[in-house]
């Protein structure tokens, strides 16, 4: 467009809007909230009615949630990309130190629940019961070690005729799961997480002595680390266990944990040591208490190699 050439008053009026919408969308992510395009898609979508859907589920997971009533929605998610505020690591001393690094530790808790609060939210939106399926993902940026990303995906879905519940339940079950659980009489009522970073320097009296020549040379167990794993270990698995209670679940099942380990610096002096504990799973409650849980049918499948009239074989089952 040449320079002289005065914008319209619809190209200006165009681009109000979308900084109107721009500001919107902070806001709203600032509040923990949807972009404000996001909430449009799935508005739109609803208003719509339309028939086709999308999700994640494989062939096996759509009919079986399909024999519980259930319809696919849509595919929904929820993301954060969070900065890692700083934090400070203790210079070497003579003891060991240790202590938990409630930065790190809030900040993976922090974008956790924001990511999986704006995936229930998406859910909210297309009017659905539920989200199966959900898929909570990390990742750190190579270029910038202070920001991680968390990325929840599932399926939204909707049990038809049927009144919505305050807010749609979360669940990392399979499809195949998430049916044993409803034939069992129990139900998914969302992803509870429960995060610790910890931080441990050796110190230099300890460091000498695994480096002397007694100690350097005998098998001995590094207590202050293996304590530093018990600790994140427990105290991640404490809010998990808070966030089930705020829940009012009976338990958790599911759960994924992982832990990750690094030697952050090893010196003459000292061996500083992080652990990284994370515990994720789906808090669930019983539909009724008299409930009883079906008798499983064992069944054993055999195919009969032998070939038949047009040279076919067929499978033999026999059950009890």
């Amino acid at each position: 467009m040449p320079l002289w050439k005065k914008t319209s008053s619809e190209d200006e009026q165009r681009r109000m809007q979308a900084q109107q919408e721009a500001q919107a969308s902070r806001r709203s992510l600032e509040a923990g909230g949807l972009p404000f395009q996001a909430t449009r898609r799935l508005s739109e979508e609803v208003e719509a009615s339309h028939p086709l859907f999308t999700s994640d589920l494989s062939t096996n997971e759509f009919l079986l949630a399909r024999n519980k009533g259930y319809t696919p929605l849509s595919q929904v998610m929820g993301s954060s990309i969070y900065h890692v505020g700083w934090r400070n690591l203790l210079p070497s001393s003579w003891n060991t130190f240790e202590s938990e690094m409630t930065t790190i530790t809030n900040a993976h808790q922090h974008a956790a629940q924001l990511a999986l609060g704006r995936l229930e939210q998406e859910a909210a939106l297309m009017q659905a019961h539920g989200v199966i399926g959900v898929r909570l993902n990390t990742r750190d940026y190579e270029w910038g070690e202070n920001v991680l990303e968390y990325t929840a995906i599932g399926t939204a879905i909707r049990l038809p005729n049927t009144p919505l519940p305050p807010r749609p339940f979360l669940s990392d079950l399979s499809g195949q799961e998430f049916w044993t659980l409803l034939q069992a009489g129990y139900s998914p009522d969302g992803v509870v997480t429960g995060f610790c970073s910890y931080y441990v320097s050796l110190g230099s009296r300890a460091t000498r002595q695994l480096n002397t020549f007694g100690g350097g040379w005998a098998n001995q167990e590094i207590v202050p680390f293996s304590q530093a794993l018990s600790t994140a270990r427990s105290r991640a698995m404490d809010r998990l266990l808070n966030m089930s209670r705020t829940l009012h679940a009976i338990g958790v099942v599911g759960m994924h944990i992982h832990c990750k380990r690094r030697v952050i610096a090893h010196e003459s002096n000292d061996i500083k040591f992080t652990v990284q504990f994370s515990a994720i799973g789906t808090a669930i409650t019983a539909q009724k208490k008299d409930h009883i849980i079906p008798t499983v049918q064992p069944t054993l499948s055999f195919s009969d190699l032998r070939p038949g009239q047009r040279g076919e074989t067929r499978e033999l089952t026999i059950r009890e």
